[in-house]
């Protein structure tokens, strides 16, 4: 399966909790199946865990309105299986008539991911989906994409949230608030001018962790492998 930059947004939510302030912290999701029977919510750890009943899912419809559904929908205990290492988070979607109304379409098969313990070619060109800033979701529902290429292989730094060490990856480019979570993605084809170059399919390499930078005004976005997704399902 090959997905367009056009069609990711199908792959993808917005995940909202309210602050005290009135304000809301957002993180991106996505939806993925194990097994063809079995559906999942992935995200970021430090998303997940910010997390309640009270937080909203965003989704678009097929003509690209949004859609918001409360997360205790999707799975009553709002019970994630949080990574003891790397930012990476899961939650079981119930199956529901609902749900799988919802779901239709919208799940990347789990051997769409990469479970490889390599780094990213840093020729293949990447493409992150997901809301900065909470932006895409105010009336028709449009997530933004970002094109970038790695620009490392696979280094182990510390997290921003716990200061403990995993392993990321770098890319040329920063991430900025909202992207957490997000798929960072080869979509399986490359435009170049007049010609097109198509793979053999979309591949996931990783989700968002966040941005790295220093005094100097440097900046890369980091992100977890989806290897560490294996230890989860």
């Amino acid at each position: 399966m090959i997905i367009t930059r056009d069609g990711a947004f199908r792959i993808v939510c917005s995940i909202l909790t309210g602050r005290p302030d009135g304000g809301a912290s957002v993180g991106t999701g996505s939806f993925l199946t194990a097994n063809g029977r079995d559906a999942w919510l992935l995200t970021a750890s430090h998303v997940a865990s910010g997390t309640n009943s009270q937080t909203i899912i965003a989704v678009g419809d097929e003509n690209d309105d949004c859609i918001t559904i409360p997360l205790p929908q999707l799975n009553a205990a709002c019970e994630w299986i949080i990574h003891p290492i790397a930012d990476i988070a899961v939650m079981r979607i119930n199956i529901s008539e609902a749900n799988m109304s919802l779901l239709k379409g919208r799940c990347l098969p789990f051997d769409h991911f990469n479970h490889e313990k390599r780094g990213v070619s840093r020729d293949a060109e990447l493409t992150s989906v997901g809301f900065p800033n909470g932006l895409g979701i105010e009336g028709k529902f449009s997530p933004l994409t970002f094109r970038s290429y790695a620009a490392s292989s696979l280094v182990t730094l510390n997290r921003a949230d716990t200061k403990t060490p995993s392993d990321f990856f770098c890319l040329e480019n920063p991430s900025c608030g909202g992207y957490s979570g997000c798929p960072v993605l080869d979509l399986g084809y490359m435009v170049v001018g007049n010609m097109t170059s198509t793979g053999e399919k979309t591949i996931c390499y990783g989700i968002m962790h966040g941005t790295i930078s220093d005094d100097t005004g440097g900046k890369l976005a980091l992100v977890t492998p989806s290897y560490y997704l294996d230890d989860l399902l």
